[in-house]
């Protein structure tokens, strides 16, 4: 069993707007395909995770699909960071769990025990004496099929980015994910804990990243930069490329193929530029 919902837009190349803090998106750029489908999907039938799935938005305006995946930790409907289990307190700031007496409480794999205790949350009772507390332990993955000549704006915490199949435009904004892509004409990628790779870039190139790394296999693009600050950049500029070409690092290396045509500039603190 799981929980999936889907959206199929109309007819023709879109522009997605997808957004989605955690899990995996899988995008295909079908040559044949005519509609766009995206699936949200996940193997937990019950808790956050799976009302996260439920509660994915789809908005259609003409040729842009908006996809808005809740945040899967959020759960449970209520903002209060403390929850009580009988006598104990457990308060939740940042990731960090601080508990009292873990007596009668079991808690695996995203799930509670509670034995012969309720469980109350926000001022209010969310589980009876007794009752097992399901967390819907389970990832979500988003899986996309997009015409050609589409677009793809992404925009997640820790989601891992695959996009096979040639695109207009990608844009990835992420804080622990990374990018890995086919192609596409215009690439603004930012990253702070993850890497960007891509096979081709055709025009425009803006890819940025703190502690991951930077590789373009074919640069074909007229103006491009590329930024960050513990990774290393590899480039392969093609002949068909031109204009303006930047690389900087901080503490990683720079590797420029193909690019004495360019107006190559690269700057590195602690590496080296080959």
């Amino acid at each position: 069993m799981s929980t999936q919902k889907m959206h199929t837009a109309a007819a023709g190349p879109i522009e997605l707007d997808l957004s989605v803090s955690n899990g995996a998106i899988n995008v295909h750029v079908n040559p044949k395909a005519v509609h766009a489908t995206v699936t949200v999907h996940t193997a937990a039938t019950e808790g956050p995770v799976a009302d996260a799935v439920n509660d994915t938005k789809f908005t259609e305006n003409g040729s842009k699909l908006t996809v808005s995946v809740p945040d899967d930790l959020a759960g449970g409907g209520f903002s209060s960071t403390t929850v009580q289990i009988g006598g104990s307190t457990f308060s939740f700031n940042g990731g960090i769990v601080n508990t009292g007496s873990m007596t009668g409480v079991t808690i695996s794999d995203g799930d509670v025990w509670v034995g012969g205790r309720q469980v109350v949350a926000g001022g209010r009772v969310v589980a009876e004496a007794g009752t097992a507390v399901g967390g819907g332990t389970g990832t979500i993955t988003v899986d996309v099929v997009l015409p050609p000549r589409s677009s793809l704006a992404v925009s997640t915490k820790n989601a891992e980015t695959t996009v096979r199949g040639d695109l207009e435009v990608i844009r990835f904004d992420a804080r622990n994910g990374s990018l890995q892509a086919t192609s596409a004409k215009v690439l603004e990628a930012e990253t702070h804990n993850g890497s960007v790779l891509v096979d081709r870039v055709d025009d425009e190139l803006e890819a940025s990243t703190h502690n991951g790394s930077i590789t373009i296999g074919a640069y074909n693009g007229r103006r491009g930069s590329a930024r960050t600050h513990n990774g290393d950049v590899t480039i392969s500029a093609t002949p068909a490329s031109s204009g303006r070409l930047a690389a900087r690092t901080h503490n990683g290396n720079i590797r420029v193929r193909g690019a004495s045509h360019l107006d190559l500039k690269t700057s590195t603190h602690n590496g080296r530029v080959w």
